[in-house]
């Protein structure tokens, strides 16, 4: 690849990155211009054991070569730990769709279908250690706004 190649790769990389960090911010002001707050939280059980199983599936066909198997990032950067959690703390779990939905993979972004970006969500939220619960993660924008990421479970 030439120099203008790599160039093109590091800028695109870099954007992505950019995103990724400002959108949460972004998308939770504006799904919190549209109504009422989340019914509930990652902490809740909002995906079940085989929906994040699926995910695990996909995230390692789809996600693996940037993210590592542990998903303590490569060329991308870490999906689990507390700067994970923190970087999308307060948003939705519609808006972490969305993003990785809109950015990834890298290089063909909006490619493995809805359905699969939903379960991948799932695995991610399972390996930071939220709970699985009887229903699973559902696909519809509206249920999945009425999902809010914490980077902490709350005190009970």
């Amino acid at each position: 690849m030439g120099r203008v190649g790599q160039v093109g790769q590091v800028g695109r990389t870099f954007v992505i990155a950019v995103a990724a960090a400002l959108l949460p911010a972004v998308g939770f002001t504006a799904a919190g211009a549209q109504g009422a707050a989340p019914a509930r939280s990652i902490w809740d059980g909002a995906f079940t054991e085989g929906q994040a199983t699926r995910g695990q599936t996909r995230y390692r066909t789809a996600c693996a070569a940037c993210h590592a198997e542990d998903l303590l990032g490569a060329q991308g950067p870490a999906l689990v730990g507390q700067a994970f959690l923190d970087r999308w703390a307060g948003s939705t779990v519609f808006d972490m769709v969305q993003v990785i939905k809109q950015s990834m993979p890298q290089e063909a972004p909006d490619s493995l279908g809805l359905p699969a970006y939903v379960d991948i969500v799932s695995y991610l939220l399972k390996s930071n250690g939220s709970p699985a619960g009887p229903s699973e993660l559902p696909a519809g924008p509206d249920a999945l706004r009425q999902i809010l990421v914490t980077s902490h479970a709350p005190v009970r």
